[in-house]
């Protein structure tokens, strides 16, 4: 054939229900593409070239057009969405337009251009080579830093009274960079900023709170040559700096404590990822690993990483209809790749769920792709596996509480006149993976295990294992017989399921009864047994419908049963922190004073044991293989098209995955891929996140969108240098901190001057540094601070801003009373979502349903009002007026201590008049008020 280098007239009809000017074969570029391409203005206007069937070049015809659909599948017509639309029912999607169905002929025609594969070759290769000339894109190449040496400029009048203030700026690269740019502009760089404001400054900006005074004299009195580089390492090394910038990533991933939508539940440990999060900044733990273990942490030791994958939404109520439930789980995963795209590679990866991407080149195919890498990713709680330090004090808090119970029954049972003194060995408490119940043999023929009560729900049990010997004998493959006096229906949990020899969750048998259940295994004949096996969940990822009470008796007949173990000699279980009440009334003093020392230590070992093992659980999903994974025509559930093997972008990388790769590889793999070195978007993206929590504008302002819908740099040589100094530095984010605010460019004065205003009023040339108010964590913290209440904690389970009201659908209603249990930084308080804290959450605060790579900056009424009057502003001024009355002799020195305290300067005279003067009038409370509402309080200067 001469498809498609040639193409006879006949198919000019069958694309386009034309011919042209009678020629006998016509050339595709020449004759046949300008009348596709008129065909696509006539029926779809001037958006033609994101029609849904693109037939403009073979190339795009291979590709697809918005919806996803290749319009040629070489070698397979039937396939081929050109094909469908030809034979489609109705006209108005039928090709070619306005026009009669084609003939059987002229279908097999087009059907014949199509099934010739070789043909298709070139366009084909042409489409796999095919890679974008986006600036994003391209790799990363260091550049070199301007020379100002030769071209140095002075400051224009009114930046400085410095003449050689620009000189003064080249701290290092960074300062190159930018005043090249200036000058390119006619402007200069302005002034360095005095110490006060820098140190203040610093502060913020790096820890969200003010220095103290101490700090602040310390600094003035450094007149060491490199005291600012000593005292950014002091900041950089202190818990606070985690503390602030794990702010910043909780924001960008959408970080919550609660589902979200109609019910809007808890999720008790989702801290946990908060604070690995805090812990990451703070160790500095390399940026490519921090992107590892938040993808895949449960393949490299770091499971409560993988919070990230889950952060974000989630709805409880899963529909009865089958659509719809697909649906929320469409968006489920929906969720956790635009979360990724966004925050590691500043993508929109969401738009191309229902189509092709419009602006960046990410198909259809490429987002199903990806949806099978997150497609085994489950919403929910995990057990994971404690450190040594904790899994050692774990065993020795077992020895002594063993010891106890063993001591406080034998002193007991020895000073009982009714019986003679017992030895009782108590056991380990039960486990929700595995427990084995041993006892002495036993001639049996049923075997039934009983469960009284569970830690939640009705029991569950995964499997129910008897032995004699090594032989298990209750298998049903062994002619066992399983019954029960009632079953849960659900279609995963089943009776027959208790003796299959497979474990697992979805392997369980669940009881009907939340008390009094019962599940019996005949075996096909009497056999001597000796031990049972049995857990919750085999795999370790299921903790609830745990037997806590129970007996298991054997019997040969099925009417009389022997108890052969049971919970009566077992350690409460590490949730029940009230150990068993002992009753000493009846000792002699000396012992009874004994048993109630021992019973106290008790407690207080159960109250540990139990925080130590709830930190194997955190709220970081589950993983389970998963099916294929098919596109669906324009997102719909609905409408599954091919399978698709798990991948990235093809335009950007491939993994190289087959169809059936492990789930936990297919994380690893894009992880891998995304932390990269040579990926051209990982490290541009988040040193312009950095840069953005300095400046207040990034580099780039569209920070969570690099392509072709998003803004170009301002500086991109700056970016690149920056990007790969990052990576060079094994990706240190602290390295990549550190350049920047001893750069002179971040240590500029933010006074604004005429010509700088005039050239650029928005400062995204940065002449001098941009002033902003404080985000709302800043503001709230700061009060705290001032007035010696805050809690410098770090980690542990939140507090809340509110009071719940805990039905099914919780209500969460602002506190109006608040306590040191409220007086932590905000950063620990739990994040609700669709809702915000009533007093800070008008400055801004996310709603944590939606990423937000960057906040609003508004100014409303309701602010001013808040921070005028609200409790929690009235109760602080209380305590800041406190707090200057009793560390001061006299009202001078109140009022400079004010000033140090909130602004980190000395009050001048006039200053101090004036304040004394609104003393005597309003009192100590008023003043404070009104500098915890002051313009400088709440300024990063």
């Amino acid at each position: 054939m001469s498809f498609p280098a040639k193409i006879s007239t006949a198919l000019c009809i069958v694309l386009l229900g034309s011919t042209t000017t009678g020629a006998a074969e016509v050339d595709f570029q020449r004759d046949l593409l300008p009348l596709l391409q008129q065909h696509c203005l006539d029926c779809h206007g001037p958006d033609a070239a994101e029609s849904d069937l693109r037939l403009d070049n073979l190339t795009d015809a291979l590709r697809g057009g918005d919806s996803g659909e290749a319009a040629i599948v070489p070698g397979q017509s039937d396939r081929s969405y050109l094909i469908a639309r030809v034979l489609h029912d109705d006209p108005a999607q039928r090709m070619p337009p306005d026009s009669e169905r084609l003939s059987d002929q002229q279908i097999e025609l087009l059907k014949s251009w199509i099934d010739d594969a070789t043909s298709w070759q070139g366009a084909e290769a042409e489409l796999a080579g095919r890679r974008s000339d986006h600036w994003a894109f391209q790799p990363l190449v260091r550049p070199e830093p301007p020379d100002l040496h030769s071209a140095a400029v002075r400051p224009q009048p009114g930046a400085s009274d410095d003449p050689d203030a620009a000189d003064e700026h080249i701290s290092n690269p960074i300062d190159a960079f930018i005043i090249d740019r200036l000058h390119s502009e006619g402007l200069s760089p302005s002034h360095a900023a005095d110490r006060r404001k820098l140190i203040r400054r610093l502060y913020l900006v790096m820890h969200g709170l003010p220095p103290t005074p101490e700090q602040t004299a310390a600094f003035l009195a450094d007149q060491r040559e490199n005291a600012w580089q000593r005292l950014v390492d002091r900041v950089l090394a202190s818990p606070r700096y985690g503390e602030r910038w794990a702010t910043h990533w909780l924001d960008l991933v959408r970080f919550g404590e609660t589902h979200g939508f109609e019910t809007n539940r808890e999720r008790p440990h989702a801290w946990r990822y908060r604070d690995w999060v805090i812990a990451a900044f703070n160790d500095d733990q390399p940026y490519d690993q921090f992107i590892i273990e938040q993808l895949a942490g449960d393949a490299v030791g770091a499971d409560v990483a993988t919070g990230f994958l889950v952060a974000g939404p989630y709805d409880l109520v899963k529909g009865q209809d089958t659509q719809l439930r697909l649906i929320q789980r469409q968006d489920e995963l929906a969720d956790m790749i635009n979360t990724t795209g966004t925050a590691f590679l500043g993508l929109s990866l969401g738009c191309a769920r229902c189509h092709n991407h419009k602006f960046d080149p990410v198909t259809q195919t490429d987002y199903y792709a990806l949806q099978a890498i997150f497609a085994g990713v489950e919403h929910g709680d995990r057990t994971i596996p404690l450190d040594q330090p904790t899994r050692q004090r774990l065993d020795n808090i077992d020895a002594e509480v063993a010891d106890l119970h063993q001591r406080l029954t034998n002193l007991i049972r020895s000073h009982n006149e009714t019986s003679a003194p017992t030895v009782l060995r108590w056991r380990q408490p039960v486990d929700a993976a595995l427990n084995e119940e041993s006892f002495p043999a036993i001639e049996a023929r049923f075997v039934r295990f009983t469960i009284a009560a569970t830690n939640q729900g009705q029991p569950c049990i995964d499997e129910l294992e008897i032995f004699s010997g090594t032989d298990s004998v209750g298998l049903a493959s062994k002619g066992a017989q399983a019954t029960s006096n009632g079953d849960f229906e659900h279609p995963l949990h089943k009776l027959e399921q208790i003796h299959d020899g497979r474990y697992g969750n979805d392997r369980s048998w669940i009881s009907s009864h939340v008390s009094g259940g019962w599940v019996q295994i005949e075996l096909p004949r009497p056999r001597s047994i000796d031990s049972i096996r049995w857990g919750r969940d085999r795999h370790g990822k299921f903790r609830d419908r745990l037997a806590t009470d129970y007996r298991i008796e054997a019997s040969l007949d099925g009417d009389h049963w022997t108890t052969i173990a049971s919970s009566d000699d077992r350690l409460p279980l590490a949730a029940e922190t009230t150990p068993p009440t002992y009753d000493f009334t009846h000792l002699p003093p000396t012992q009874a004073e004994q048993g109630q020392a021992w019973s106290a230590r008790l407690e207080s070992l159960l109250a540990e044991r139990k925080t130590l093992a709830e930190s194997a659980v955190a709220y970081a999903g589950t993983f389970s293989q998963p099916g294929p994974t098919h596109r669906l025509y324009r997102g719909e559930p609905s409408a599954p098209r091919e399978a698709v093997a798990p991948a990235t972008i093809a335009a950007l990388g491939d993994l190289r995955l087959a169809d059936d790769t492990p789930e936990q590889e297919r994380r690893l793999a894009l992880a891998r891929w995304i932390a990269a070195a040579d990926n051209p978007l990982t490290a541009r993206v988040i040193v312009n996140r950095i840069w953005q929590h300095h400046f207040g504008e990034g580099l780039i302002d569209t920070p969570s969108d690099y392509g072709g819908n998003g803004t170009p740099p301002s500086h991109p040589e700056l970016l690149d240098w920056l990007a790969v100094e990052l990576i060079e530095s094994g990706w240190s984010l602290k390295h990549l901190q550190r350049l920047i605010v001893t750069s002179g460019t971040w240590r500029q004065d933010s006074r604004p001057h005429d010509r700088g205003l005039d050239v650029d009023a928005a400062t995204r040339l940065l002449w001098r540094f941009p002033p902003r108010r404080l985000a709302a964590e800043g503001i709230r913290d700061s009060m705290l601070a001032v007035t010696d209440k805050l809690d410098a904690t770090v980690g542990g389970p939140g507090f809340s801003a509110f009071e719940v009201e805990a039905e099914n659908v919780r209500h969460y209603f602002p506190k109006t009373d608040f306590g040191p249990d409220d007086w932590r930084r905000m950063i620990y308080m739990t994040k609700v979502r669709q809702e915000r804290d009533a007093i800070f959450g008008v400055f801004d605060c996310p709603d944590f349903n939606q990423v937000v790579p960057k906040r609003n900056r508004s100014t409303t009424p309701l602010q001013a009002l808040n921070l005028l009057n609200s409790p929690f502003v009235l109760q602080q001024a209380d305590f800041l007026a406190a707090r200057l009355q009793r560390s001061a002799d006299s009202d001078a020195a109140r009022v400079e201590l004010a000033y140090e305290l909130c602004f980190s300067r000395p009050a001048d005279d006039q200053e101090i008049a004036a304040a004394i003067g609104f003393v005597e009038q309003a009192g100590w409370p008023a003043l404070a008020r009104a500098l915890l509402n002051a313009n400088e309080f709440v300024l990063i200067p």
